[in-house]
């Protein structure tokens, strides 16, 4: 592991070429494995020709390999699985995503391509600095309430750490603050919905967490208001992890004071495509399409994870390590209007937080003429409250259309469920 950590320490360094020209030499191997072991790609005479050595791989024919979709995936399961995996990669491992907003996939993962997840993870506590030494509390899905003597197994590997502790991420936003302030941990980790849900408890109860140091989101989209409101309630910053459980870690946030994201390029080939196919340019967003580059288990070539993202400038820290700014969500969290145009919504806390106390706010479009309004709130908003969220609502996403509320005294999610502020059913 700390071999791995010397080698990514000099990789991030390497120009965007050098990156490039490593991660198509890898491909090559992947796609030759690919075309002779499993049935999926054994049918794709691209796969084959792209695998074979002497044919060389640049832009235009890496972009003429065909995509892989969620469906094809759920439905091809032994056809992508590969008959045999090299012996140096391990066994072949199980790995499914919780399905928490949208169908469940399960799969497979070579040992290699776990410790490849496990390098990123080590990665980004080093490039942020955290104390190994001190505790590390995990609020998810998957666990109990435990305590463990250590960090987990890619961290432990290499360095002595402190313990660890775990919660159920649907035990009551009450008792996870309370468990919070009993075990006073320098770490936090867990969604961003549910830390943002923490946050605000903290707030309103002066609840404390002094030991805090940092705090930790994943798994969904990141409001705009977090990183302050974590500094408000716990004086503790906050960074952003960008993964999914098909493929690992995508991208990490830089570790020198920016907001933008370096793509794990070393383990995967993040591609941000326009309407037309195309390489987006700085600035523009477009579908997120991943090639896999060492699971040999299960390969996953321009597989389209159903993410959305923007590009962005060569990050000012020197790393050659791809950049995206912001990670958009899903097309299902795009709004529609009525002339057919599409865009993504923009209706900060702030908005809302000005007019009421509202704890949670949910927006579901089903026609684009009509917007639904979930809110969580202990009373249901006045006449007056609802006409001035309306007004702000319709300037801030730039809506037309008709636009109505419904009051909620529970949590808008089921405990542990991945939380989407905007939802299109149409």
């Amino acid at each position: 592991m700390l071999a791995l950590q010397f080698q990514l320490q000099q990789s991030q360094w390497w120009s965007a070429e050098q990156i490039r020209d490593q991660q198509f030499q890898q491909l090559k191997t992947l796609l030759a494995h690919a075309a002779l072991q499993t049935d999926w790609y054994g049918r794709q005479s691209a796969v084959a020709e792209l695998g074979n050595q002497q044919n060389p791989i640049d832009e235009q024919a890496f972009r003429q390999l065909p995509m892989l979709g969620r469906g094809d995936l759920q439905n091809n399961l032994p056809a992508l699985t590969a008959t045999e995996i090299p012996p140096a990669h391990g066994q072949r491992l199980s790995l499914a995503t919780s399905g928490s907003t949208g169908t469940p996939l399960t799969g497979y993962e070579s040992e290699i391509n776990n410790f490849f997840w496990g390098a990123c993870n080590l990665r980004d506590h080093l490039w942020h600095g955290r104390d190994f030494t001190t505790k590390f509390a995990a609020i998810r899905t998957k666990v109990s309430r435990e305590r463990l003597p250590d960090w987990g197994r890619a961290i432990a590997c290499a360095y002595h750490t402190g313990p660890a502790v775990t919660l159920d991420i649907a035990t009551p936003i009450t008792d996870q603050l309370d468990w919070l302030v009993a075990e006073q941990p320098s770490y936090l980790i867990s969604h961003a919905s549910n830390l943002q849900a923490l946050a605000r408890q903290s707030l309103s109860t002066g609840a404390k967490i002094d030991n805090l140091r940092g705090v930790i989101s994943f798994g969904e989209k990141l409001p705009a208001d977090l990183s302050a409101l974590c500094e408000q309630a716990w004086q503790a910053p906050l960074r952003d992890i960008y993964s999914a459980e098909e493929v690992g870690y995508l991208a990490l946030q830089c570790p020198d004071e920016t907001t933008n994201y370096h793509v794990m390029a070393e383990q995967l080939i993040v591609e941000v495509l326009d309407t037309s196919g195309d390489a987006c340019e700085p600035g523009q967003w477009g579908e997120v399409v991943v090639t896999s580059l060492h699971n040999f288990a299960m390969p996953l070539i321009r597989y389209r994870i159903g993410d959305f993202a923007r590009v962005g400038e060569p990050c000012p820290c020197g790393r050659g390590l791809p950049v995206i700014t912001e990670i958009m969500g899903r097309s299902r969290n795009m709004i529609t209007l009525a002339d057919g145009s599409r865009h993504w919504p923009s209706f900060p806390a702030e908005l809302w937080l000005a007019v009421a106390p509202i704890k949670q706010l949910q927006l579901v479009q089903h026609s684009p003429q009509q917007l639904l309004v979930h809110y969580q709130l202990e009373q249901a908003l006045s006449e007056s409250q609802q006409v001035e969220l309306r007004r702000q609502l319709a300037n801030s996403l730039r809506y037309p259309g008709e636009i109505t509320f419904e009051h909620h005294l529970e949590p808008l999610t089921e405990p542990g469920q991945k939380f989407e502020d905007y939802i299109s059913r149409i």
